[in-house]
């Protein structure tokens, strides 16, 4: 009786273990990650008359291999089909798609005044998991009435009017603009009629805002975010030739409204700052045994400017050139700056195999403007070495 159990068990073993290790098989292969959905208000403000239409961006993570659904809830003061157009509360992205739009466009209410809102929020499980900065799980559409756009202000905060720039330089341009019931996209800063640059603004960098409490008269729109209503927009103008120039720049708002700034004048000048160079050792006259490395020292600098390399010479001909560290502190100077405060930097260049005689030795400073400036010369004599090898400095 205890072996047929026995037999018994073991046939009921191996009845069901296959079917346990399918379950555990099945259990074991990994599931592929559910996407994580986010949402933005890429178009915050809609208004009417105009039936202008704002839109919430929804858009999900890497995982776009299969068909996906996104349902959500459309909640505010504003109510779907009654102060907008019908729009669904699920949309479905395709394989491969990895965003859609869902359009809010408000019906004409002609007795309406004020703002009303569309807030779309996601479920938990669609955003349970989300951490990176940019994704949200709500965002917020205003549908503003009887909306009469303003225009935005901007004005050129750098450079200042009149300021003056040595030649070909790289001028940044700055600007601050904002919108009273709006916000600016974008400032084009133009030199003349000439445009220089487009730069464009994200007006909402931090994510989902909160409806403020606001007026119900005429375009009765309160501010959104404090930030966008004074952003700073800049540009850099590289390689500037030397004129004179008039700066502006032209704002443009979410409705399209463009308001230019008040000009500024700008001089880029040819009349450049230039180096001053000078040997500082050796001395005119010094001399030399013939195997012994002399060192020769040149005192540069520029008012205005600054040395970018020293070229050393004999004769004419370049022994080599020492290029300037800016790293390094500024020494105390070197030379009498003839009443000019002049940060004299020194260019230290070691030479070798000196030929016998009589050398001129000169030194030529290029600043960061490409200017360059010669030395006075110094001549040292090379005589032959009385002691071969062994020499002193």
């Amino acid at each position: 009786m205890k072996t047929q159990r026995a037999h018994f068990l073991m046939i009921s073993l191996a009845a069901v273990l296959p079917g346990i290790l399918a379950s555990s098989t099945a259990l074991a292969e990994p599931s592929s990650p559910p996407a994580v959905v986010t949402v933005w208000a890429s178009q915050p403000l809609a208004y009417e008359p105009g039936n202008h239409a704002g839109v919430f961006t929804l858009s999900r993570g890497d995982n776009t291999n299969s068909a996906a659904t996104i349902t959500y809830t459309l909640t505010g003061t504003a109510t779907n089909g009654v102060d907008y157009e019908t729009v669904p509360t699920s949309v479905t992205l395709a394989a491969g798609q990895s965003q859609t739009n869902l359009v809010i466009t408000p019906v004409v209410e002609p007795q309406a005044t004020g703002y009303k809102t569309v807030e779309l929020q996601l479920p938990q499980s669609e955003r349970a998991s989300f951490q990176p900065l940019w994704g949200y799980k709500t965002a917020v559409v205003f549908i503003a009435y009887d909306y009469t756009n303003v225009a935005p202000s901007v004005a050129i905060v750098s450079p200042t009017n009149d300021a003056s720039f040595p030649s070909k330089p790289n001028i940044v341009i700055s600007a601050r603009a904002g919108d009273s019931n709006g916000w600016v996209i974008s400032v084009e800063f133009f030199a003349g009629a000439t445009s220089l640059a487009t730069a464009t603004n994200q007006p909402f960098p931090f994510g989902p805002f909160t409806p403020l409490p606001g007026r119900k008269g005429r375009a009765g729109l309160p501010p959104i975010l404090p930030a966008p209503q004074n952003n700073p927009f800049s540009a850099v103008w590289t390689n500037v030739p030397a004129g004179d120039y008039v700066l502006t720049a032209v704002a443009t708002d979410n409705a399209g409204l463009q308001t230019t700034s008040a000009p500024v004048n700008i001089t880029v000048t040819t009349n450049l700052p230039v180096p001053q160079v000078r040997i500082a050792a050796p001395a005119n006259g010094s001399s030399f045994p013939s195997n012994a490395p002399i060192s020769l020292v040149a005192a540069a600098g520029e008012a205005g400017g600054a040395i970018a390399t020293v070229e050393f010479l004999a004769e004419g001909n370049s022994l080599g050139t020492v290029t300037n560290n800016p790293a390094l502190p500024t020494p105390t100077p070197m030379l009498p700056a003839g009443g000019t405060n002049i940060p004299w930097r020194p260019f230290i260049f070691f030479w070798t195999n000196a030929p016998v005689g009589s050398n001129s030795v000169t030194a030529l400073a290029t600043d960061n403007n490409g200017t360059q400036v010669l030395s006075a010369p110094v001549n040292i004599n090379v005589r032959t070495n009385s002691y071969p090898g062994v020499f002193f400095w």
